[in-house]
Parts: C-alpha cells; sequence; structure tokens
C-alpha cells in the first residue's frame, strides 16, 4: 500500500501529505497514553517512507466541536507529538480555527511554534471573513510568512 502512495504522490507532485490520527475508538474510551504512544510510532515510519519520495508529514489537531470523537482534538498535544517524533520530515499544521477553540492564545503559539510548523490552514466554512483576517494579522504580527 505504501508503494501505491508513493506512487500516487510522485505523480500528482504532491509534497506535503496531512497525516490522520483518526477517530478514537470505543474500547480505548480515556486511554490517551496508548493512542499518542502508537500515533508515534506510526509517524516516525511513515516520516521516514515519506522522506524517500520528497513529502513531509504533516499533523493537524482538529477540534472535538468540529469532528466528535477525532482523536488528536488539541493543538498542544499535536504539538507535543511533532517535537515526539523528532523528525524534521514531521510538521505541525497548524489550523487557526481549531486552535482558537481549543485554547486559544494564537499569537504565543504562533511564536513558540514556528519552528515545526510545516502548514497554517486560515479558512475554515464557518468563519466569515473578518475573523480569517484578523488570524492572518495574528501571523503576520510574529513575522509568519503566509500565503493567502
Amino acid at each position: 500500500m505504501l508503494e501505491e502512495l508513493g506512487l500516487s504522490l510522485q505523480a500528482l507532485d504532491c509534497r506535503r501529505l496531512h497525516i490522520l490520527s483518526g477517530m478514537r475508538p470505543a474500547s480505548a474510551a480515556g486511554d490517551d497514553g496508548e493512542l499518542e504512544e502508537t500515533f508515534v510510532t506510526n509517524l516516525r515510519y511513515a516520516a521516514e517512507r515519506l522522506e524517500r519520495e520528497g513529502v513531509v508529514a504533516l499533523v493537524e489537531a482538529i477540534s472535538g466541536r468540529a469532528k466528535p470523537g477525532y482523536w488528536l482534538s488539541d493543538a498542544a498535544t499535536a504539538e507535543r507529538i511533532v517535537r515526539r517524533v523528532a523528525h524534521p520530515n514531521v510538521r505541525l499544521q497548524l489550523d487557526l480555527f481549531h486552535a482558537q477553540i481549543v485554547g486559544g492564545d494564537l499569537t504565543r503559539r504562533i511564536r513558540d511554534w514556528t519552528p515545526i510548523i510545516g502548514h497554517v490552514q486560515i479558512a475554515q466554512v464557518r468563519i466569515f471573513f473578518i475573523q480569517n483576517l484578523v488570524f492572518c494579522l495574528h501571523i503576520l504580527r510574529v513575522r509568519y510568512k503566509c500565503f493567502l
């Protein structure tokens, strides 16, 4: 399967791949430690494989408000996981909508996490234009280059 993925990534000239943590299994209720260990192990494996293809693995937290039951639901946990994996090919996909919903403090997070951020997402169907503009201003305030 990974060989087929590699061929598809090459054919599409894809240089970044969003790696999903998936939904929390019913059997793992409250057992974040084991889920995190599994995700870290899987990310290390994926990072090595994707590196050969020249593809960066991106890890994103998706808030429980937007996706109830999704395991990786806060940006602070995603940041910790990226740092634990400690592979230059694994980066944080910082979705500002989800980061604001769970934890807020976007300016500090952007400033502190810039070294591990591989992609910043500022769009969300439920957000109006002015809110996207405010998010982008947060990015610019800490001198993170963003592309609109």
